[in-house]
């Protein structure tokens, strides 16, 4: 187990994420913030999730409020030459945007040397989700998207990333060991 293996993917997700919208909308997505979160589930109204598995197990959600998702639709739709203004189409350009990004994460990550693959996107829009801190650890960041050209202020976009905690071999059996590996259940036997 990597004990930096948390920080790798939030470094390589905060450069992703920077670089993503450089190349492909000529935004510049500024880190205003990021750290652990104890938050207990999330939700917003433009919300994807794209699952990652292999040799590390989580999420990335790819979050937004209403403004940001109001200013950046234009511009992604613009991107991908899809026009935004057909019914249905909106969730499902932020869904292909999001999934694109999550996909450059996972490239990184493979040439990082973890065997790690996609799940299908999900769009979670205005839906509480649930994050069980006994299983997932949770870290958020925060960018901050504005046109440098156009001098113009975009919102910010939320990323949230969840781990799949360790579970050591033991803990499949049910027994609880002690620090030296002796069966606690064996122990309160002995004692009786």
């Amino acid at each position: 187990m990597d004990p930096l293996l948390d920080e790798k993917i939030i470094l390589t997700l905060n450069r992703v994420c920077s670089d993503f919208f450089k190349e492909n909308l000529f935004l510049s997505a500024d880190k205003e913030a990021y750290g652990p979160s104890k938050n207990e589930g999330l939700c917003y109204e433009s919300c994807s999730r794209i699952g990652f598995e292999g040799d590390v197990n989580g999420q990335i959600y790819f979050c937004m409020d209403g403004y940001t998702k109001l200013k950046l639709l234009p511009r992604i739709a613009e991107r991908y030459q899809i026009d935004p203004n057909l019914k249905g189409m909106a969730d499902s350009v932020i869904l292909e945007f999001s999934n694109q990004m999550a996909s450059n994460i996972v490239f990184e990550l493979q040439d990082g040397g973890f065997n790690v693959e996609l799940t299908p996107p999900e769009s979670l829009n205005h839906k509480m989700i649930p994050i069980d801190s006994n299983i997932y650890r949770q870290y958020i960041m925060i960018f901050f998207l504005r046109d440098r050209r156009e001098r113009k202020y975009l919102g910010r976009v939320y990323l949230v990333l969840t781990m799949q905690k360790f579970n050591p071999p033991d803990a499949d059996a049910g027994a609880a060991s002690t620090p030296d590996g002796e069966n606690t259940n064996d122990i309160e036997a002995l004692s009786v």
